[in-house]
């Protein structure tokens, strides 16, 4: 008897030392399981030993739309479809106020260091499922949570309201954090931004201030595009700020003490130059894949750090994408594929011809955000039977191949776009594209769309208890269930995924 228990408490020991001390979430903004695999021989960095060491799936399809960063991070963090966690684009236009809301965007609370903008990203105010940090924290009040991205809503939706984000502020430009997270900026930022600073003076990078101060003119803060990041896809930025996030994290990891005993900690890191250089030059161009290798052996400095700071063996990994890319549809084109850029805003000054024409002028749309439009409150109902019309219309448009309304969203695609959905924040009509064509004419390339380019994303697991292989294909809502798993914590509450058997040893 004495024996049994003595071997009991021994093998529980070894569970508890098997236990990883840390989890490591990696998102690659905009990459596609096909430019994944396409570009494997040609990484010799983090990716290559991830990959190598790790269990790679083949695909993990997203079984939504629409694939957009906000809505790809809140999905992989909670385990979760829009229709649950809430989050359905970057922005969207409100339902009732008609005012453009974005999807981390609270006045309640504030950006540390500067003053307030018209419209930042503070909180996860609107994220309605918790995350893989708040999870984590309802385990053990102990456990900590840091989120790093050079974008606002990835970090914020990451973190989600237990986890600390912080993120690189295009306005300044900064890392910092707001008020929801922390009363000041944390310590760990200084030596990041102090280098950002240094590089600004050097001209490494080129940047507009207020007063015109330093290098840049103030009016170029005047560019805005109706988002929290102005200025900020300058393609010189994209390698820097790669640099910098993997510098905060590791700092920040130090200062924090994450790793550092038996309860599991989390980290999240998202690079956000792979989306922005991919809009700007197209996911096939030489600018994207230099961009693709530099993350690269920015992942194996952060993997060799986090060997150091935490140990090797004692944490587990999971890379993966909020959202994949179509090609540059006149890349497409002269392939001989059927391809092109939809005009959105003819499409929308067509359907409000038509309802004018039929129920006399008004202004029937209070804004379109991609995927579509969406009607004015107060003439919502009135517009609501003309919406068969307005759909055989909008066939007849270049590059259309339906007009979904949000209230009837059935057949393939709109099933996709069903579990997405959340009322009063989804379009009332979404533009359903034809493969290949993509919205507007303002990127090189874009996403957003239900087609398998967009959807398919890659999926690889490394560390403690993961076992080497390759094989099969996932949905990203499992990355959380299984990491909860790994990390011997609940899951998400919202989750919508399953644990993936086959990455445990």
């Amino acid at each position: 008897m004495h024996r049994f228990v003595v071997l009991l408490v021994l093998a529980a020991a070894s569970a508890l030392a098997e236990r990883p001390r840390l989890g490591v979430v990696i998102v690659i903004d905009q990459l596609s399981a096909d430019s994944f695999h396409a570009r494997a021989s040609k990484v010799t960095g983090g990716i290559k030993r991830l990959t190598t060491e790790g269990y790679v799936f083949w695909e993990a399809r997203y079984d939504a739309a629409p694939t957009i960063t906000s809505v790809g991070h809140a999905t992989l963090m909670t385990g979760a479809n829009g229709e649950v966690h809430g989050i359905t684009s970057n922005d969207w236009i409100d339902a009732e106020t008609g005012k453009p809301t974005l999807s981390t965007q609270d006045p309640a609370w504030k950006v540390l260091g500067r003053e307030p903008a018209e419209r930042d990203g503070t909180a996860p105010t609107w994220l309605r499922a918790p995350t893989l940090a708040d999870a984590l924290k309802s385990s053990d009040d102990k456990a900590l949570s840091l989120s790093v991205s050079a974008k606002d809503r990835s970090a914020i939706l990451c973190a989600g309201h237990a986890g600390l984000a912080v993120w690189f502020d295009a306005e300044k430009p900064f890392f910092t954090t707001s008020t929801f997270y922390a009363k000041e900026l944390p310590a760990f930022l200084a030596p990041t931004n102090d280098r950002l600073a240094q590089l600004l003076l050097k001209g490494a990078f080129a940047w507009g201030l207020p007063g015109g101060g330093t290098t840049g003119k103030s009016p170029m803060l005047g560019q805005r595009r109706g988002d929290s990041e102005p200025l900020a896809e300058a393609q010189a930025l994209q390698a820097p700020l790669d640099t910098a996030e993997v510098d905060v994290a590791l700092d920040g990891v130090k200062a924090l003490g994450l790793g550092k005993d038996e309860i599991p900690d989390l980290l999240t890191i998202s690079f956000s130059g792979h989306d922005r250089i991919g809009h700007g030059f197209g996911p096939d161009s030489p600018e994207s894949l230099s961009e693709y290798l530099h993350i690269d052996q920015e992942i194996g400095r952060l993997l060799t750090g986090l060997d150091t700071l935490v140990g090797k063996g004692r944490y587990v990994v999971v890379l993966s994408s909020d959202h994949g890319v179509p090609p540059v549809p006149e890349l497409s084109k002269a392939r001989g594929l059927d391809a092109g850029r939809v005009d959105m805003k003819g499409l929308r000054e067509l359907l409000d011809k038509e309802l004018d024409d039929q129920l006399g002028r008004q202004e029937w749309f209070a804004g379109g955000k991609t995927p579509g439009f969406t009607f004015t409150a107060a003439l919502r109902a009135k517009a609501q039977p003309q919406v068969e019309r307005l759909r055989a219309i909008a066939r007849t448009w270049p590059g259309v191949l339906d007009l979904l309304p949000l209230g009837n969203l059935t057949g393939p695609e709109g099933r996709l776009y069903a579990r997405g959905a959340f009322v009063g924040r989804s379009p009332d009509l979404i533009v359903l594209t034809k493969p290949y064509w993509t919205y507007g004419a303002h990127d090189k390339t874009g996403h957003s769309s239900p087609w398998l380019y967009d959807r398919s994303v890659p999926l690889v697991f490394f560390g403690l208890n993961v076992k080497k292989g390759q094989g099969g294909t996932a949905d990203p809502i499992d990355v959380a269930p299984t990491m909860s798993r790994l990390l011997t914590i609940p899951t998400p509450a919202a989750a919508q995924g399953r644990s993936l058997d086959e990455v445990f040893r």
